[in-house]
């Protein structure tokens, strides 16, 4: 009887800010152990099993790396003189343009095409 009760005080103490498998891991007991002598504890002292909080251990991840894309433009067609090229869609993801937007799209020298999208009126 005294050992249950030390043992429930103490996955109470734990049970306050840790989850089951976390209050486990800090007894050094398997999980399903621990589910067992609390079952067994709290039947003998006729007390009610501790709530455990409700966290997830969050593991400390590195700042990502910004990943550059690498596509390619592919050409849709050809009709006649005029050629399509599909422009990939996360460039408008990136940009924060949404399908519907009027955009403009015009020429800069020779080699250069300059796709915006007009400020709003």
């Amino acid at each position: 009887m005294k050992r249950d009760a030390e043992f429930l005080k103490k996955v109470r103490e734990l049970a306050a800010e840790k989850n089951m498998s976390a209050t486990a891991k800090a007894l050094k007991i398997p999980v399903y152990t621990l589910k067992a002598r609390l079952l067994s504890a709290a039947i003998n002292l006729g007390e009610i099993p501790p709530q455990f909080a409700k966290t997830r251990v969050v593991k400390n991840v590195a700042k990502t790396k910004k990943r550059n894309r690498i596509d390619t433009l592919r050409a849709a067609g050809k009709a006649g003189s005029s050629k399509r090229v599909i422009i990939p869609q996360y460039i408008f993801d990136e940009l924060g343009w949404n399908k519907g937007d009027k955009i403009v799209i015009r020429r800069s020298g020779k080699n250069k095409i300059i796709i915006e999208k007009p400020a709003s009126k």
